[in-house]
């Protein structure tokens, strides 16, 4: 989803502070129907425009203060996510550091939980490696079951994910704006890099890169997936996702998806990604 996004990188794709502030003023420019020009933001900085041509153009790389990023937040109209990304790029990634941590291991407790869901359900860890799953989800995606299984790599690359998401494009779209939060958080996450290379090279998945740049997602909890699965006869089934993040396991999810009762035909609509 490409390395740590850098002033003028590649791929299409950038993320050092000065990036991140051209795709968010663009952003808000086409939101209000009208330019934001360097000058407003300068302005409500109590800056000159030139320091703020010199912020966006990479020249000036010292942190924002925390009164600067609320500022810029609230002129650009930034949401949570959003604000958390510009705090996370201006101080060069968030406080885990990949190299310090320990193999993700799935204690007795946990899967005891896991175990005793009567959904599907599946654990994680922060490169969407699949740690565990239960016999439900087992059933339900066989994929999850077998060496290496990744839940990325799967619903953006493979041609199963594409036939059994009714929505693939909305979907992957929540996938790519979490692997962008991920990204600006962990920056030197040499794993997190190979993953989000490899599924750039998907052209679907590029060009959901490009033209969402200022779109971020740091969970997919709540999220609606609209599927036609082998074990339900290619019924389109409705599932819910539930993330919970185990105390014991910083970084790693634990996913229970639920499933929703059938509705009529007429009453069905798609929910949209949020």
């Amino acid at each position: 989803m490409c390395g740590a996004i850098k002033d003028g990188g590649g791929e299409g794709e950038s993320t050092g502070i000065g990036a991140l502030l051209r795709v968010f003023r663009a952003a808000a420019s086409t939101t209000l129907g009208r330019p934001i020009l360097q000058r407003e933001v300068a302005d409500a900085l109590h800056r000159s425009e030139r320091w703020y041509r010199d912020l966006e153009g990479g020249v000036i790389t010292r942190p924002l203060t925390r009164h600067e990023l609320d500022t810029i937040g609230t002129l650009l109209g930034l949401d949570r996510v959003q604000r958390r990304a510009l705090f996370l790029v201006s101080n060069g990634g968030g406080l885990s550091s990949p190299e310090t941590q320990e193999p993700p291991r799935i204690s007795d407790e946990l899967r005891l939980l896991l175990d005793q869901q009567p959904f599907p359900a599946y654990v994680i860890d922060a490169t969407w490696n699949v740690l565990a799953v239960n016999t439900s989800m087992a059933a339900l995606f066989p994929w999850s079951t077998a060496p290496g299984a990744n839940l990325m790599r799967w619903l953006l690359l493979s041609a199963e994910a594409r036939d059994q998401h009714l929505h693939w494009e909305a979907d992957a779209e929540v996938c790519v704006r979490m692997l962008r939060d991920a990204a600006v958080d962990r920056p030197h996450d040499p794993d997190l890099q190979q993953l989000i290379s490899d599924t750039r090279q998907n052209p679907a998945v590029r060009d959901l890169w490009t033209r969402g740049a200022a779109d971020f997602a740091d969970h997919y909890d709540g999220h609606v997936l609209q599927m036609t699965l082998p074990l339900f006869d290619g019924q389109v089934t409705e599932l819910v996702t539930h993330v919970l993040q185990p105390a014991g396991l910083p970084g790693c999810r634990m996913t229970i998806l639920t499933q929703r009762a059938p509705q009529e035909p007429a009453s069905r609509q798609a929910v949209p990604a949020k």
